[in-house]
């Protein structure tokens, strides 16, 4: 019984709530309504401008106020919550560091990862994995262009083509023995001319004529 008295009180105090609030809402439209007619009666007369623009601003507001519609929630039901985003700052920038710039690589570590996933050598992979053969490759990717450019800078070229690529890759001599089976297409070869090849030297006699070896046995 107690119980059900005080649900009465409540909902009859919450009524007189609701009644209280739309009394004062309807006494707010009526003031604003004369202060609309107060301020056409302004114009009309050609009074003060800033007397009417005041009145045209409560009129417009009183307007909007009735018009826009009240969702507030009933007694009983939570306010809607609103989550904030975790991780992001405010310029839309990403708060933890990418793996890419931990690791301080150019190449494209998640790449890596993906050819490594999509080769299926591995049931499991961990993200070590990838960033040391990044790594690996980066490197090896960085002493061929270096040699390369230097190459192409002693032969005076600002282009590098895979001339000189063949040229950095069998002038090193780790880099030659990593890539032996590798052929690069326009590369060409080593200049080298085999010593039985060239032209002998002739040495002059006891007479001053060349000294001549027979072949026959």
């Amino acid at each position: 019984m107690a119980a059900a008295q005080k649900q009465d009180e409540d909902a009859d105090l919450e009524a007189q709530m609701n009644e209280d609030a739309e009394d004062a809402e309807d006494a707010e439209d009526a003031d604003d309504a004369e202060d609309c007619n107060e301020g056409d009666d302004a114009e009309e007369e050609g009074d003060e401008g800033e007397e009417a623009d005041d009145a045209e601003e409560n009129c417009g507001t009183a307007q909007i106020s009735t018009r826009a519609p009240q969702n507030t929630p009933a007694r009983g039901q939570d306010k809607p919550v609103i989550k904030a985003k975790v991780g992001k700052k405010g310029n839309g920038e990403s708060s933890k560091p990418s793996v890419k710039e931990r690791t301080g690589l150019v190449f494209p570590v998640h790449r890596f990862t993906r050819a490594l996933k999509k080769g299926g050598y591995t049931k499991r992979l961990a993200v070590g994995a990838s960033i040391y053969l990044t790594a690996v490759i980066e490197y090896i990717t960085a002493e061929v262009l270096e040699l390369a450019g230097n190459a192409a800078k002693d032969q005076k070229k600002n282009r590098i083509i895979p001339r000189h690529i063949q040229l950095a890759i069998r002038n090193d001599e780790e880099l030659n023995k990593y890539m032996s089976s590798v052929t690069i297409t326009g590369g060409g070869v080593l200049p080298n001319i085999h010593s039985v090849l060239l032209p002998r030297k002739t040495t002059p006699g006891k007479e001053g004529t060349s000294t001549s070896f027979s072949q026959e046995f």
